[in-house]
């Protein structure tokens, strides 16, 4: 039966675990979440970084305006005779580096933006849901704990049930034969599941008979 580990996409520490181990879940159901906290305040932090780089941007403009309006002063000085033609050159200078900053102001703003837009997949990726309808198999952590990114937390079997493989005594083995109904008790599973036995193998230890 397919399973998976719901894991956790960032590192941080558990807030709620929801199911046990026997639970069932319906797909999208919430499982787990993590303390957002550091989240939202990377946030906070991005949207500061970017209205700092805004500013910085519009502070960048006026400048440019600035330095083309100098250097047109500049060419009617230096046209009126009233200053040296290296002026203009220097004016020039001045646009090309007004220019220059509001070019980094402008790629600034789409760095931070990139990084305000992560910081907030980080928050929906506090909420950990099932990924399919199924039965909680496992409950690897509980509220508390600290995980890093990919550590699982809860594994869940679909809903066509575990697959389990367990040895038995030689003399008990001629009772289970397939399609046989048996009850069986998992220790990571709070209640007794029931299973339908399909293959019976021969022994895999010779020494045991198991």
């Amino acid at each position: 039966a397919e399973s998976v580990d719901v894991a956790s996409r960032v590192q941080g520490v558990i807030l709620t675990v929801t199911v046990r181990a026997g639970d069932s879940v319906v797909l999208g159901q919430e499982v787990a979440t993590m303390d957002d906290r550091p989240m939202r305040e990377e946030v906070r932090g991005a949207e500061a970084a970017l209205g700092a780089a805004r500013a910085a941007r519009r502070q960048a403009q006026l400048d440019v305006e600035d330095a083309r309006r100098k250097l047109a002063l500049e060419k009617t000085s230096v046209a009126a005779g009233i200053s040296p033609a290296q002026k203009i050159d220097e004016a020039v200078l001045a646009v090309k580096r007004a220019v220059a900053t509001a070019d980094r102001a402008a790629s600034a703003i789409a760095a931070e933006n990139a990084r305000l837009a992560a910081a907030r997949d980080h928050i929906a990726d506090a909420v950990l849901r099932a990924p399919f309808a199924g039965t909680v198999a496992r409950r690897f952590r509980d509220p508390g704990s600290t995980v890093g990114a990919g550590d699982p937390i809860v594994q869940i079997g679909g809903q066509a049930g575990l697959l389990l493989r367990f040895a038995v005594e030689p003399a008990r083995s001629r009772d289970l034969q397939p399609g046989t109904v048996v009850s069986v008790e998992i220790v990571t599973i709070a209640k007794p599941a029931s299973a339908t036995i399909r293959q019976v193998s021969p022994s895999l230890d010779t020494a045991s008979g198991l």
